[in-house]
């Protein structure tokens, strides 16, 4: 086992007995990483302190003699002008439609919406109760009911198989 002594601060000394080169170098670095460096302030240089003023803006516009701008052909400025405002007008036609479309979809849905109303008053009115009178009716057409109801009560028990209905008064 090899002992070995390697300086992990400037102040202190550690001793690794029986351990490999690799490892101890592995120790240093564990032990420099989690070292705490002085605060900022105490360094003399510091990348987030600005050390330098800043450097004053040149006076008047300055203009860059080597340049020379391109100047465009008239004929290919007034195109694409024309080819820009072609696209503006297809856009807003496009959007002028879509617009239209929605009004008239707002309309269809509140025509329905008008219908659906309607209908639903004329079914939430309410019924007079019809007053049956009956001495209005003859003995005849009393006796025609009668006849109707008892080949109905006939006809429900051929269906049920012969057991009595329930329905029946």
């Amino acid at each position: 086992m090899a002992a070995s002594t390697v300086q992990v601060m400037p102040d202190e000394v550690t001793d690794f007995y029986g351990s490999s080169k690799e490892d101890q170098a592995c120790a240093k670095l564990f032990w420099q990483s989690i070292t705490l460096f002085p605060p900022i302030e105490s360094r003399l240089v510091s990348g987030d302190i600005r050390q330098r003023l800043p450097v004053a803006k040149p006076k008047g516009n300055f203009v860059n003699r080597a340049y020379k701008p391109i100047e465009e052909p008239r004929k290919l400025s007034k195109f694409l002008e024309v080819a820009h405002s072609q696209v503006l007008r297809e856009e807003s036609e496009k959007l002028m439609r879509q617009a239209q479309k929605r009004e008239e979809t707002i309309q269809r849905l509140n025509k329905r919406k008008e219908e659906r109303f309607q209908k639903e008053e004329i079914s939430h009115k309410l019924c007079q109760p019809l007053e049956i009178d009956d001495t209005d009716y003859s003995d005849e057409h009393l006796q025609d009911v009668a006849d109707a109801m008892y080949q109905l009560d006939q006809f429900d028990k051929m269906v049920n198989g012969g057991k009595d209905d329930i329905d029946s008064d």
